[in-house]
């Protein structure tokens, strides 16, 4: 998307007046290196160097023309190296430098390190204040897949970002999407219900095409958390999927791990997996498929079946030790089975 805006958009090349962008593929080549010396954990991942090739400042992700833009001439505007720019920060506070600050930390995954230089920013500038809890909320959801954040701590900037930074429909939408993903991930998934409740209300006869199409998502964890209706929820996720999902091995699997997250339709979720395991083009790819098999029958009591499906993936792929877990793992279940 930004190799084509960065040739198209008038805003991008606009701001590329005040610098050089060089790109690199960091999975090749020089680039693996590079990616290594800069800390690059991300894709796509933006590194400002000065003429001695050391960092003034560092960002992940294209966020739009806008954004980007904003971002970049900022970059441009305070040549200052990162360690330059930490004693300046400790010195005099600024909220400029603790964005700047807080999107190079994100840059090496260290997302509370980041969460805490926004929240510094929205102290220092108040009158920014959504714009920062939005990327608060954002490396919030980063950083909780890895254990950084607990959803307590996610729930007090959700709520913080309805109550006091007026977010319009489609921001809603969005929070409620993010709150939704964190509180499944943390086992919580109740405490989604009033996030979801609030985006559907506010986002009800809007013609917006994403909004559209994130309303649908946010319908059927309604259905799931609130209706109880299954059948509801399964027949709206299908309206998700696009034309020709059933002879995709990915799309296939991806339609099997949400039946088997949400513990409905195991039966029809196991065949299409299957499917998926003879459709996909590599090795790797099919014990993917063949770990989301297992898992799902294993849930459905068929412990031998599971052990047998996991024991195919670390065939297929013997170096992966999640793999090697997943097989120890369901071997015991099984064993406790057989022990009674």
């Amino acid at each position: 998307m930004f190799a084509r805006a960065v040739n198209e958009d008038a805003t991008i090349k606009a701001a590329m007046e005040d610098f050089i962008l060089y790109q690199i593929d960091c999975e090749k080549g020089e680039g693996i290196e590079l990616a290594k010396k800069y800390e690059v954990r991300g894709y796509p991942t933006f590194v400002a160097i000065n003429s001695k090739g050391e960092v003034t400042d560092s960002w992940v992700g294209y966020g739009g023309p806008e954004n980007w833009s904003q971002t970049a001439l900022m970059a441009a505007a305070d040549p200052r190296t990162i360690p330059e720019k930490k004693k300046a920060f400790d010195a005099e506070p600024t909220a400029d430098l603790a964005v700047c600050l807080a999107n190079d930390a994100s840059t090496s995954y260290d997302f509370a390190g980041a969460v805490g230089y926004y929240r510094q920013a929205r102290e220092l500038n108040p009158a920014g204040t959504a714009e920062y809890t939005e990327q608060i909320l954002t490396f919030m959801y980063y950083g909780s897949r890895g254990g950084a954040f607990t959803f307590d701590e996610v729930e007090k900037e959700a709520q913080l970002a309805l109550t006091k930074t007026d977010p319009s429909p489609e921001q809603k939408v969005e929070l409620a999407l993010m709150v939704r993903n964190m509180a499944r991930q943390t086992g919580v998934s109740e405490r989604a219900i009033p996030y979801i409740e609030a985006a559907l209300k506010a986002s009800e006869g809007s013609t917006d095409e994403g909004v559209l199409k994130s309303r649908t998502h946010l319908e059927i964890d309604y259905a799931l958390l609130v209706e109880k209706d299954n059948d509801k929820a399964l027949k709206l996720f299908r309206s998700t999927l696009s034309e020709g999902w059933m002879e995709n091995a990915d799309k296939l699997n991806n339609f099997a791990w949400w039946c088997f997250e949400n513990d409905l339709n195991l039966e029809e979720a196991q065949q299409l997996a299957l499917k998926g395991v003879e459709l996909a083009d590599s090795d790797g790819n099919r014990a993917n498929i063949l770990d989301t098999v297992a898992e799902i029958c294993n849930k459905l009591g068929n412990c031998d079946e599971a052990v047998a499906h996991m024991e195919r993936a670390v065939e297929l792929v013997p170096e992966n030790e999640d793999f090697q877990k997943q097989l120890v793992r369901f071997q015991k279940v099984l064993e406790e089975k057989q022990n009674g």
